[in-house]
C-alpha cells in the first residue's frame, strides 16, 4: 500500500533510454539491479527475519530456501505497485480513496499484530484482555492472509515446525511461491518495455451527436457490433427473456436443494456456476440466427470476421462480470467461509469465458432456426431439421469440458485445502482465456470462410 500511497513520479524511468540502442530486456535486467542493490538492501532484514524467528531446524531450512524468493517477491511487487499507484493517481477522487483504504489497512495491520503478539508481552497483558472477545477474530487474519499467493512464504516455516509437522506442505508452498515470482518478473519486464515502444499517431476526435450505445464504444467495426448487441440486450424480448430466467432458476434451485434437505451452506454453492453458464451459453451459442437481420450487412460490408465475434460477445461478457462481481460475495457470505473464494471464482470465470470462446466458434459453425427479432423468447421456429437439440447438447458440453480443470482442482480443495483453491481459480483464468481466445480466432476465422452459407442460412431461417 506504501507505493500506492507515496509514489508520485518514476526515479528512472524506461523511456529515458529510448534514444540509445539498448534493448528493452536490457534495460528491464539494468533496472532490476539497480533496485536490488539500490533501495532493495532495505528488505533483505525482512526476507531473513523468519530464519531467526523460528527455533527449529526443519523451519530454518525452509526459511533459509524462502528468503530469497520473499526477497524477489516482495521487490517485484513494491515495483509493479509505483507505475499503478502514479497511473490511479492521476485522479484526485481516486488518490483521496487511495490515501484512505490505505491509510485504514496500515493501521489495521498494525494493530493486529500487535493483538496478535501481545500474549507474549507482559506489559500488554490489559489489551489481551480488553480484546478477548474479538481474540478469534484477529487469530484469523494472520491465518487467512496466509493462505494467500502472497503470504505463502512466511507460512511455509510453520509447516515444518515440530508443532505441524508437514515439511510437504512447507516445500510445496515454496514451489508454486516460486512460480508466481517467475510471473512477476515476467509482468514486470513487460511492463518496463511497453513504454519504449514507438509511439503511435493519436486518434482524431470522435463525430458529436452519435446515437445511443454507439458513442460509448470505439468507432471501428467491433465498437459498432458491441454497441448494437449491447441494444438488442436492453430491447430485444428474446435477450431479455434471460434476466427473467436467472432469478427464477436461482429461486427454483435453492428451493429444490431445501426440500431436498441440503444444508444451506452447501446449497449456495450451487445456483451461480449454473446461473453464469446459462448467461454465457444462453445466447451466444446461436448469436448469428439471433441477429440474423445484420449478418447481411457484414457480408456485403466486408466486416472482418474477428470484429463479428468479438463485437457479439462484449455485452455477455460484461453482463456475466456484474454477475460475478455481484454473486461471488453473496455466496462466500452466505457459505460462511472466505476461503471459498477463490475457486468458486475459478470456476465461474471458467464457465464464462468457456462459454463465451465455445459459443463464437459454435454459432458460426452450427447455427439452428430462432425466434425472429421482436419475437418472444419461448416461439419455436418451424424447422426441417432437429440440428438445434444437438447443438445445443454438444456445445453445452464442450463448455463444462472447459470448466473441467478447474472442476477437479476445487474439488481437491474441499478435500485436501491449503493451496489447491488458488490453483483452482488460476486454472479457472488460464483455461477461460484460452478458449476465450481461441474461440473469438476461430469464430471470426469461419465466420470470413462461411459468410454465403450463413447469409443462405439467415435468408432461409
Amino acid at each position: 500500500m506504501l507505493p500506492l500511497m507515496i509514489v508520485r513520479r518514476s526515479v528512472l524511468s524506461p523511456r529515458a533510454f529510448l534514444g540509445y540502442p539498448i534493448s528493452p530486456l536490457a534495460v528491464s535486467l539494468t533496472i532490476m539491479l539497480y533496485a536490488i542493490i539500490g533501495p532493495g538492501i532495505l528488505l533483505l532484514p525482512m526476507a531473513f527475519a523468519p530464519v531467526v524467528a523460528w527455533p527449529d531446524a526443519a523451519s530454518q531450512q525452509v526459511a533459509w530456501a524462502a528468503a530469497p524468493l520473499l526477497f524477489l517477491q516482495t521487490l517485484f511487487v513494491i515495483s509493479l505497485a509505483r507505475p499503478l499507484g502514479m497511473l490511479l493517481r492521476r485522479h484526485p477522487r481516486v488518490a483521496a480513496w487511495i490515501d484512505f483504504v490505505g491509510s485504514v489497512a496500515i493501521l489495521f495491520g498494525g494493530f493486529t499484530a500487535v493483538v496478535v503478539i501481545a500474549p507474549r508481552v507482559p506489559e500488554l497483558v490489559w489489551l489481551v484482555k480488553l480484546m478477548r472477545p474479538f481474540n478469534t477474530f484477529f487469530r484469523q487474519v494472520p491465518e487467512a492472509l496466509a493462505g494467500t499467493p502472497f503470504g505463502a512464504l512466511w507460512a511455509a516455516p510453520g509447516y515444518a515446525s515440530t508443532t505441524l509437522g508437514d515439511p510437504a506442505t512447507a516445500w510445496q508452498l515454496l514451489s508454486f511461491s516460486a512460480l508466481l515470482v517467475v510471473v512477476l518478473l515476467i509482468v514486470w519486464i513487460a511492463l518496463i518495455g511497453m513504454p519504449m515502444r514507438a509511439t503511435r499517431r493519436l486518434p482524431g476526435p470522435r463525430r458529436t451527436r452519435v446515437p445511443g450505445w454507439f458513442a460509448r464504444f470505439p468507432a471501428n467495426p467491433a465498437g459498432a457490433i458491441a454497441a448494437r448487441s449491447v441494444t438488442y440486450w436492453l430491447r430485444d424480448p428474446r435477450y431479455r427473456a434471460v434476466y427473467t430466467v436467472l432469478p427464477l432458476a436461482l429461486a427454483v434451485m435453492l428451493l429444490a436443494m431445501w426440500i431436498g434437505g441440503v444444508p444451506f451452506e452447501i446449497a449456495v454453492l450451487v445456483p451461480l456456476p449454473i446461473l453464469t453458464l446459462l448467461l454465457s451459453w444462453s445466447t451466444i451459442h446461436n448469436d448469428v440466427a439471433y441477429d440474423n437481420t445484420a449478418v447481411w450487412q457484414h457480408v456485403a460490408a466486408q466486416t472482418p470476421g474477428w470484429a463479428d465475434r468479438r463485437g457479439r460477445a462484449v455485452p455477455v461478457l460484461l453482463w456475466g462480470l456484474v454477475l460475478l462481481a455481484v454473486g461471488i460475495p453473496l455466496t462466500v457470505w452466505g457459505h460462511g467461509d472466505i476461503r471459498v473464494a477463490a475457486p468458486l471464482a475459478g470456476l465461474c470465470i471458467a464457465l464464462l469465458f468457456g462459454g463465451i470462446g465455445v459459443g463464437s466458434i459454435y454459432s458460426v459453425r452450427f447455427p439452428y432456426a430462432a425466434p425472429r427479432p421482436g419475437d418472444p423468447a419461448w416461439q419455436s421456429p418451424q424447422s426441417a431439421t432437429s440440428q438445434g437439440g444437438v447443438a445445443q447438447s454438444v456445445s453445452v458440453l464442450l463448455v463444462l469440458l472447459a470448466a473441467l480443470p478447474s472442476l477437479v482442482l476445487g474439488a481437491i480443495w474441499w478435500i485436501e485445502g491449503g493451496v489447491w483453491g488458488w490453483l483452482a481459480l488460476a486454472a479457472g483464468v488460464v483455461v477461460g482465456l484460452g478458449v476465450l481466445l481461441s474461440g473469438l480466432q476461430g469464430g471470426g476465422r469461419s465466420f470470413d470462410e462461411r459468410a454465403p452459407e450463413l447469409l443462405a442460412f439467415t435468408l432461409r431461417n
